[in-house]
């Protein structure tokens, strides 16, 4: 006799799939955690022991939805041509169809949410929002020295404008002005990368 095990979602995957789209439609303060629990249909005991409080839960959050981004992102950057190609994907992701929210903006939303963390659970909000910032600052500063930048300086300029741009079509795009705001970031950031020399 063989047995199958059940795919049946567990208590976790259940709590996360349902704060994923509660958070990311309706904000995470609007959020209760007894909404979260009765959606999910988990006890408030399994709650405890696999996330320990909401804010963690938040925080599990923001990190799955950082991995998608990552991932949608790095699809992209594989079939470009090169380092610019692999900074035009930033852009070119945020008119990504993907549910529940678009790339980018649950951080963004976060941050806005969350201006002046006062607790433990509140600052590991911003550090999970943080660390996916300094994830897209580090990308464009990689991309940047591939092009053949050698200034530190001037690199971090540039990443810094690109990041800008870059929050700009995002929040445009949570605006619901997807496709005219993200083409013209996207345009704007081709001409900033027009300023970079390639490497002969």
């Amino acid at each position: 006799m063989t047995s199958t095990r059940s795919t049946k979602p567990g208590p976790r995957e259940r709590l996360l799939a349902t704060a994923t789209r509660l958070f990311s439609t309706d904000g995470i303060r609007a959020v209760g955690i007894d909404r979260i629990l009765k959606e999910s249909r988990v006890a408030k005991a399994s709650l405890y022991n696999t996330y320990g409080s909401k804010d963690e839960l938040v925080v599990a959050y923001l990190r799955a939805m950082a991995e998608r981004d990552r991932d949608l992102w790095q699809r992209r950057a594989d079939a470009a041509a090169d380092s610019r190609g692999r900074i035009l994907a930033l852009f070119d992701i945020v008119r990504e169809r993907v549910e529940p929210a678009t790339p980018g903006s649950c951080h963004l939303a976060a941050a806005v949410e969350f201006p002046s963390p006062c607790s433990d659970g509140e600052r590991a909000i911003r550090a999970a929002v943080t660390d996916q910032r300094e994830w897209v600052a580090s990308t464009l500063r990689s991309e940047l020295a591939g092009m053949g930048l050698q200034d530190p300086d001037n690199i971090e300029d540039l990443a810094d404008r690109l990041a800008i741009l870059h929050d700009g079509s995002v929040t445009a795009a949570m605006l619901g002005e997807v496709e005219t705001s993200a083409m013209t970031a996207r345009s704007m950031a081709e001409l900033i990368l027009g300023m970079v020399t390639e490497p002969s």
